[in-house]
């Protein structure tokens, strides 16, 4: 079958692997890139390994013009950036001494040595300039099967790096296999991936919580065990009997409803952003719906609607919206007596009275239940 491998007919393809070429170093595509092109998905995901030491490689590449970063050189790999085109370069390599968290390695000159130490069979296809692919565990095979298998013995591919256990989930997610072949063997790994950290659990747990089939595949893992010793509470969200994980496409809300508040503030390494709205979600959840909408707007109450519903199982389709332009809360500083004291307080406690009885209430009434309250 003829795939398109796209990547190759890209001018800086050409100027990095002909330059790679003309120096005898034979180099292949290998992994992400290569994968996705045979599932019809374009990635940027662009890494090559390389049949040469890679400090040599430096020193072809630089002679020709072409400017190198070395952000792995220790351990053979480098960055080259053509004309906004990102290419990752590693020398084949072969895993010697691994103790779970990943391997120490050293140069090979064998591409299937090299592909021997990856993860699944889908990750282990390469493909040169030509267009030849080589599948040495029948990777491809298993990619139209939409099925994730580790290459050789799983517990040794597990017990070299924990990380694995999150990224076979992963994979899962984004190909659609749901068979848990290897639930078994995951339990029994389970209590050590406390040793892998967060940073490196986060991104695979992020591609769990996006991918389609998110609600089985965390329920997988979940019921493996691989949680337990990292996050507070993850088994909740499951009572309602609801595919909540397949019914959002909001990386926020997903973390809000599976995870403790304070984990998701403390254990993982979220963006400012991404914190601020988590933040926003847990100050409005307990607030009325006209409240939210009010304050934050339709799309934002749409939100808090899906946490109540997917975190506590609280439907509720009586908000209607109201018609017209949203009225102005006639309440203003100026309005109120001077030496009012508690003033900031008093107006929004009038304004969340004023939005619960619908904007209804006038400026006359509003005034009269501020002086008439009690707050402290």
């Amino acid at each position: 079958m003829n795939y398109d491998f796209y990547f190759l007919y890209y001018p800086e393809t050409k100027k990095l692997l002909g330059i790679l070429e003309r120096n005898n170093i034979e180099a292949r595509f290998v992994g992400g890139c290569v994968r996705d092109a045979i599932l019809g998905i374009k990635s940027d995901d662009l890494d090559i390994a390389v049949q040469c030491d890679i400090k040599h490689v430096v020193s072809i590449l630089e002679s020709g013009g072409v400017s190198c970063i070395p952000t792995g050189l220790k351990y053979g790999s480098i960055t080259v950036l053509i004309n906004e085109k990102k290419f990752e370069l590693t020398t084949l390599r072969t895993d010697q001494e691994c103790f779970g968290r990943g391997c120490t390695i050293s140069e090979s000159s064998s591409f299937e040595e090299d592909a021997k130490r990856r993860d699944f069979t889908v990750n282990a296809l390469y493909v040169n300039m030509k267009g030849e692919l080589f599948d040495y565990f029948n990777g491809i095979q298993d990619l139209e099967g939409k099925i994730v298998k580790f290459i050789g013995d799983p517990i040794e591919r597990i017990n070299e790096d924990y990380l694995r256990i999150f990224r076979y989930y992963r994979f899962c997610g984004a190909l659609g296999d749901l068979s848990n072949r290897y639930c078994d063997v995951i339990k029994i790994s389970a209590p050590n991936v406390s040793k892998v950290s967060i940073e490196r659990i986060q991104k695979e747990l992020f591609g769990i919580l996006m991918s389609k089939h998110a609600s089985s595949i965390m329920t997988f893992a979940v019921d493996s065990g691989i949680f337990n010793d990292i996050f507070t509470r993850i088994n909740e969200w499951r009572k309602f009997g609801i595919d909540i994980l397949d019914d959002l496409n909001n990386l926020e809300i997903k973390l809000y409803i599976l995870f403790e508040y304070n984990d998701l503030m403390l254990k993982l390494h979220l963006t400012k952003i991404q914190k601020a709205r988590i933040k926003e979600y847990r100050k409005y959840e307990n607030e009325s719906q006209m409240y939210c909408f009010y304050k934050k707007g339709l799309d934002f109450l749409r939100e808090i609607q899906a946490i109540l519903k997917f975190k506590y199982g609280i439907i509720d389709e009586k908000f209607e919206l109201p018609s017209g332009k949203l009225p102005t809360f006639p309440v203003q500083f100026g309005d109120l007596p001077c030496g009012f004291k508690n003033a900031s307080k008093r107006i929004q406690d009038c304004e969340r009275w004023w939005i619960n009885h619908d904007f209804t209430k006038n400026k006359k009434e509003c005034l009269e239940y501020m002086l008439s309250s009690l707050i402290p």
